[in-house]
């Protein structure tokens, strides 16, 4: 692999040991992916779940003394323990907790890392288009190739470490236009109607869609040309919870598909598909694993909602009440908590029984670690990616259902599942 003075520099250790190692790991995955050279990158994600004693002091080896040399956000928290006593957290539970989070945000804040705590970073820092990155994190990753047309692959948490710490990152895979074209083309059926989607149709479209990809990227034909950035980023960890395509493409919408010769790379599709009101309603039922009606927690923001999608939920419940026994979670960013706090949608929210709350995982974290402690059996979401998780690290313990937003508001209020 071709070096220029920079990168030989850090890799002959002239910039410090922790370059020296972050670069000699960038060099061998780019050896294994028959990388060319190294490229610069502007803005790197990390993920925030070294947890353990082990996993927190591989962290540290890693990480040392060193700052980033990019503009670096990261992931949320397990939890957020300025909420832990809402969110019934045992307090036997919270000595430890309180330990192993205080000391990796005193790391992140020591790194020089952007404190963003959240799952949808893109809403506090913007890409352009043809920008390289090095992110980590399904959707982080997918919602940046996808929807903005920047450029990553989807790094590892070592990698994406050491692309933070250098700036670099090897030049393969998605970062090469040739590498972003579709392969397959995905066409909406006639007896869907795309405009009226909500948000767990995008995500169960993408689950469904996932099953036929492999390592295909998808082009859809057919979704609203008035779909928003929200909408997409419910795409993103569905498609990749069978598949392992790290973008899309929509006709129309996305930036590198504006027509269909172009999305192709002026090749023909390999495979094509329509995807139906059978197909969707297929998708709709896997993702629910649940047996019986009654709920324990109804669970939005996964990913993050953005104020709009708390404006939303707001308008649900106001005026209502949610059933004692459901605990109701909707997660964000704390710059959108904040601006809902100011916008009245907080206390319309909070006053019906539900909690908003920022820097922590909205259900994967919390509901699957703590969920024999916090008796959660069964979790209703909007969201395909928490659905599709959660039985599996659950091992079966949580079921889930899975519905559009206005059905598990409705649930959050009865008690049980569905309208009525």
């Amino acid at each position: 692999m071709y070096l220029n003075r920079e990168e030989k520099r850090m890799l002959e250790g002239e910039c410090g040991e922790l370059i020296q190692k972050s670069m000699d790991l960038l060099v061998k995955v780019g050896e294994a992916y028959d990388a060319e050279r190294m490229i610069e990158v502007t803005y790197a994600h990390l993920i925030a779940w070294e947890l353990t004693d082990i996993l927190f002091e591989l962290f540290s080896q890693m990480t040392g003394n060193a700052k980033v040399r990019i503009p670096t956000t990261v992931n949320p928290l397990l939890f957020n323990m300025g909420r832990a006593k809402e969110l019934g957290i045992p307090e036997s539970s919270m000595t430890e907790l309180e330990r192993i989070l205080s000391r990796l945000i005193k790391a992140h804040d020591k790194m020089g890392v952007i404190p963003t705590y959240t799952c949808h970073p893109h809403y506090i820092y913007e890409l352009r288009i043809g920008e390289h990155v090095a992110l980590t994190e399904s959707n982080v990753v997918m919602f940046a190739n996808a929807w903005l047309g920047a450029r990553s692959n989807i790094e590892g948490a070592a990698t994406a470490i050491a692309s933070a710490i250098t700036g670099k990152t090897p030049y393969y895979g998605l970062h090469l236009i040739g590498n972003r074209y579709g392969k397959v083309q995905i066409d909406i059926g006639r007896d869907l109607k795309p405009d009226q989607f909500d948000y767990a149709d995008y995500g169960a479209l993408a689950f469904w869609a996932g099953k036929s990809l492999k390592d295909r990227i998808p082009v859809y034909n057919g979704l609203s040309r008035k779909m928003t950035p929200a909408h997409a980023k419910y795409m993103c960890t569905p498609q990749i919870l069978h598949s392992c395509a790290a973008m899309f493409h929509i006709l129309g919408v996305t930036p590198e598909a504006p027509t269909l010769e172009a999305t192709f790379g002026g090749k023909k599709p390999e495979d094509r598909f329509i995807i139906g009101k059978k197909q969707l309603e297929s998708a709709f039922e896997t993702l629910c694993s649940a047996k019986g009606r009654e709920i324990d927690l109804v669970c939005l923001g996964c990913p993050h909602c953005n104020i709009q999608e708390i404006g939303e939920i707001a308008q649900l419940l106001r005026g209502k009440k949610v059933s004692r026994q459901v605990r109701l979670w909707i997660g964000t960013n704390e710059p959108t908590r904040i601006l809902a706090k100011r916008m009245g949608f907080i206390d319309t929210i909070e006053n019906a029984g539900g909690l908003v709350f920022a820097d922590m995982c909205a259900g994967t974290g919390a509901a699957l670690r703590m969920s024999e402690a916090l008796g959660i059996r069964t979790v209703a979401t909007n969201s395909a990616t928490l659905a599709g998780v959660v039985p599996i690290r659950a091992r079966g313990r949580v079921g889930v259902w899975f519905g559009k937003t206005r059905v598990c508001i409705a649930s959050a209020i009865r008690g049980k599942w569905g309208n009525n």
